[in-house]
């Protein structure tokens, strides 16, 4: 990084000079990593981390945001959803011409955010499903009685 020269070449491979020409001139390696310095501060990397740290420590940074950027912008579609929701459970209430609209009750509950979030719907159903299978182990019982089987 002590001012190298570095050959950046054109789209057809070629290294050229002058600004009419289809190639690029020489660019020292000082000049990349100092246009690249400012999008890793922007990321968050300081200035001995880019310069003086491992190389990979850059690619940690470049995947760290996107990550960030991801999750920021799952949480922006997520306000976009429950303000729709609000919107549309209040609708029967913005039209003039109802007489007695229904206007129906906001959520009780967060959306899940993961799958294994059970809903109350979930626990209902685990809840009959649970009474079934008991019911089911009672019959099965009562018959091996019946017939004598013991198991």
């Amino acid at each position: 990084m002590d001012g190298d020269i570095t050959a950046i070449p054109s789209s057809n491979g070629e290294v050229g000079e002058g600004e009419g020409s289809d190639t690029q001139t020489l660019v020292s390696t000082a000049d990349i990593f100092d246009k690249a310095f400012p999008e890793y501060l922007v990321m968050g990397m300081t200035y001995d981390e880019f310069y003086n740290r491992d190389h990979t420590l850059v690619k940690a940074y470049r995947y760290a945001y996107k990550r960030k950027r991801e999750e920021c912008n799952r949480d922006l579609w997520l306000q976009g959803a429950y303000v729709y929701e609000a919107i549309v459970r209040i609708a029967p209430a913005l039209n003039p011409f109802a007489k007695h609209p229904k206007i129906e009750p906001y959520l009780d509950k967060p959306y899940p955010l993961y799958d294994k979030e059970e809903t109350s719907e979930d626990v209902k159903s685990k809840a009959v499903a649970d009474k079934g299978l008991a019911y089911m182990q009672a019959q099965m019982m009562n018959i091996n009685k019946k017939f004598g089987l013991t198991g």
